[in-house]
């Protein structure tokens, strides 16, 4: 008999394999499988022969609403025949009696959500019936209403938080999701993106995950698929702020000075509120729409000194910047200048510092010279943060050679009087030694020195072997003397004893 699998097939068997000449066993059988058929949705056919075999055609999956037809053919049956279009556990759909096998019924319908389930056809001729493979129907509701929710809302974060975002829709069914950054398709896991069915999630946010993001969803039904997509929604990535820097730029309007003060941080997301700091008080408060800002102070001539310093508040921060010493004392005293020349590898001049330092004064401006020729156009003040009171001269040749010297007054006092500094010489100071000859000169010095200290190392190894033949010759000597000297002795002793005694 016919079997039905998982997967919706009809197996045949041989009890389908006859038409004609049916015992009482068949009989018994193939009430039992109608039964089955009606009773229990099975798709065991229950009757049919070896060259008769019904198949049912038809879509898979439908739209919602969508009009849809079904087609049962049969292969190898007589001239006419009866069919049935059923659902399973259902009653029969449909019934058409009478219709030629070369001309197969064609059922038609509207696809409605309680449409869903599983068909078949059963083709009835000369008193026997096939029953033809189940196929299954999904109906699909057509995607629309696509939007971004995101966690947190709004979707603004500081670097390394979290963030998800999750494309919803107001109806649809069998979905996919795509999602675009910038317009650009996101795919995991580019930028440490993490996608999960309608939701993408970002674990450690960075500068590159700010800008815009929409989704779109989709009925992945394989063939004419639906389409929506959401409006963009803008996520922000903040960046937490450096300290500021404090700075000052000195100017004057009618007869008043004023003070300048550039407060900024190089990183950050706006907007910051900077605060002013006299004296460690707060003195003025602001809030930019960038990451820097300027402060305006008066200044007087012989002011008490000031410290200045800024704040920079945002987010969970506050940080403050460098301090200032806000005076204005003119500029007086002595003027020095100092010269430094500075060598390469090959003991030659690679270039010359110049330093001039004046005894007071807390906005100088400098003038250099060279052979009494000005080399700029405009003075340097040590307002601007360079470093005017030094002067480099990388370009060692006759054309830099000759006397230098500097002026210094008061940068907020153009009326006032340059002081000037003594004169130095600048001059070609290039030691006249080749680096070979050095080389040689000092291997030289090194053999000689390990001849030396060979020499001196012979002598001191060579001393006690020395020593002890001279004491051996002299212990010989003076023992050989006194064997000479004591012979004679008694002899001349004797001698002179009986000298006396005659």
């Amino acid at each position: 008999m016919h079997t039905h699998t998982d997967s919706g097939h009809i197996v045949d068997s041989p009890p389908f394999r006859k038409l004609v000449g049916f015992d009482m066993k068949d009989k018994e059988r193939l009430c039992l499988m109608i039964f089955v058929i009606l009773y229990t949705g099975r798709t065991t056919p229950t009757e049919g022969s070896g060259s008769t075999q019904a198949v049912l055609r038809g879509p898979e999956y439908a739209y919602l609403n969508a009009k849809i037809s079904f087609s049962c053919e049969v292969l190898g049956s007589p001239p006419s025949a009866t069919y049935q279009f059923m659902k399973v556990k259902d009653t029969p759909l449909t019934t058409e009696k009478n219709v030629p096998t070369h001309q197969p019924p064609i059922y038609k319908l509207k696809a409605i959500t309680t449409s869903a389930g599983e068909y078949y056809c059963r083709v009835t001729a000369l008193g026997k019936t096939v029953t033809s493979n189940i196929l299954h129907l999904q109906v699909v509701i057509p995607v629309s209403g696509a939007s971004v929710v995101s966690v947190p809302s709004p979707p603004t974060e500081f670097e390394g938080s979290s963030l998800a975002l999750y494309c919803e829709v107001q109806k649809g069914s069998h979905l996919s999701y795509t999602w675009f950054h910038n317009r650009l398709e996101v795919t995991a896991p580019l930028l440490t993106y993490n996608l999960s069915g309608n939701s993408l999630t970002v674990d450690r946010l960075t500068k590159r995950h700010a800008g815009s993001y929409y989704c779109s969803a989709w009925n992945d039904i394989g063939i004419n698929p639906r389409y929506s997509s959401s409006s963009e929604i803008h996520v922000t990535v903040k960046v937490y702020l450096t300290a500021p820097k404090l700075s000052i730029a000195l100017f004057k309007e009618n007869s008043n000075y004023y003070a300048n003060l550039s407060c900024e941080s190089a990183q950050g997301t706006a907007p910051v509120t900077f605060v002013l700091l006299l004296s460690g008080q707060e003195a003025d408060r602001q809030v930019s729409n960038s990451l820097s800002i300027w402060f305006s102070v008066p200044l007087m001539v012989g002011m008490d000194t000031v410290t200045a310093q800024c704040r920079a508040e945002a987010t969970y921060q506050q940080l403050n910047s460098n301090t200032i010493h806000l005076e204005m004392a003119p500029v007086g005293g002595t003027v020095h200048l100092h010269i430094d020349y500075l060598y390469n590898t090959n003991w030659r001049v690679a270039a010359v510092r110049l330093q001039c330092d004046v005894s007071r004064g807390t906005f100088p401006s400098y003038h250099w010279l060279h052979n009494n020729s000005l080399l700029q156009q405009s003075s340097c003040s040590t307002i601007s943060g360079d470093q005017c009171n030094v002067l480099f001269l990388t370009d060692v040749t006759r054309v830099n050679f000759g006397y230098y010297q500097c002026h210094v007054r008061d940068s907020f006092e153009d009326n006032s009087s340059w002081i000037q500094s003594d004169t130095v010489l600048v001059e070609g100071l290039d030691f006249p030694v080749n680096i070979t000859e050095v080389i040689a000169v000092v291997l030289c010095c090194f053999l000689l020195l390990a001849m030396i200290g060979s020499l001196l190392c012979i002598l001191w190894m060579s001393g006690p072997v020395v020593q002890s033949q001279h004491m051996t010759l002299s212990e010989q000597h003076r023992e050989a003397i006194p064997m000479a000297e004591l012979s004679p002795r008694p002899e001349n002793k004797t001698m002179a004893a009986k000298e006396d005694f005659s």
